[in-house]
């Protein structure tokens, strides 16, 4: 059994280009309760019982490689898959997938880019309960919804590789005159449920953060490059290269957090593992 855990060996600059050519046709999210409840597959041949087939890499990887001790190989369609030689190799798959539960596995620029659920099952529907929760805690401040979600958030990042070994932790910040938000309170709640630095002192506006919810992906990015955001480590803080969990409410066509994680990366954060409630259905709505 191979033990790769593919995590590129040196984190890569996070940039505009990077990110728009995400924007490619290819599939930009997994899910094993939505988009590919048929894994793993029962297709028995010469020494092997069934496949596992995912179409891209990025998060999902890594993560599946180091839990299963199972290795992905590139398939000649792109996608990324392995042969199931025993029935132990498939009850391991199959239970790996099971607990995974509606995670959302996302391709961005972060090193690793998880979602805990979508927003709506689908178009028309009422919303998920991490949804319905996040919706409430955002626009009515419910508290308990908050307490859910910061809950969610704990069990997730205990549960999780990669993630469950951080020591710091940051939010998607506010524009200095935004009052409440989402994203700090959660930080907050988290950080110190799990004994986490909290980094989001670090954050900086120099100029003018626009609302940015119905703008063409380019156009969200340079609505961010406006506002001046920038990053350095917060004193007392001894930051040491290790990674940090970048935490949202919601992951839209994720151009912020990709953005936040830029000018994070640029100042001299190592790896970042983004961590958000919910995912937008679309990555054209807000809703």
């Amino acid at each position: 059994m191979s033990r790769h855990f593919r995590l590129s060996h040196q984190p890569l600059p996070i940039t505009r280009e990077r990110v728009m050519a995400l924007d490619d046709g290819r599939a930009r999210r997994i899910s094993f309760a939505y988009t590919h409840a048929g894994q793993p597959r029962r297709d028995p041949g010469p020494n092997y019982v069934g496949s596992f087939s995912v179409p891209f890499q990025e998060t999902i990887g890594p993560i599946f490689e180091k839990e299963t001790c199972i290795e992905l190989s590139r398939g000649q369609f792109g996608n990324f898959w392995c042969r199931i030689r025993t029935e132990e190799e498939f009850a391991r798959i199959e239970d790996w997938v099971h607990q995974q539960g509606t995670r959302i596995f996302l391709r961005d620029c972060l090193d690793l880019s998880i979602a805990l659920d979508l927003n709506f099952p689908e178009p028309g529907a009422s919303h998920t309960a991490l949804g319905e929760r996040e919706n409430r805690a955002k626009h009515r401040r419910d508290e308990k919804a908050i307490r859910y979600l910061a809950e969610a958030l704990v069990r997730a990042i205990r549960d999780l590789s990669f993630y469950r070994d951080c020591r710091f932790i940051a939010a998607v910040p506010a524009p200095p005159d935004k009052g409440f938000h989402l994203p700090n309170i959660l930080v907050a709640r988290v950080a110190a449920a799990l004994g986490l630095t909290d980094l989001t002192n670090g954050f900086s506006f120099s100029g003018t953060k626009r609302s940015i919810k119905n703008l063409p992906m380019n156009e969200k990015w340079t609505a961010w490059e406006n506002s001046g955001l920038a990053f350095d480590t917060p004193p007392p803080v001894d930051y040491d290269g290790s990674p940090v969990i970048l935490i949202d409410d919601k992951y839209q066509s994720g151009t912020t957090i990709q953005f936040v994680a830029a000018r994070m990366r640029a100042a001299g954060i190592g790896r970042i593992y983004g961590l958000c409630v919910v995912k937008t259905l679309r990555d054209t709505d807000n809703t």
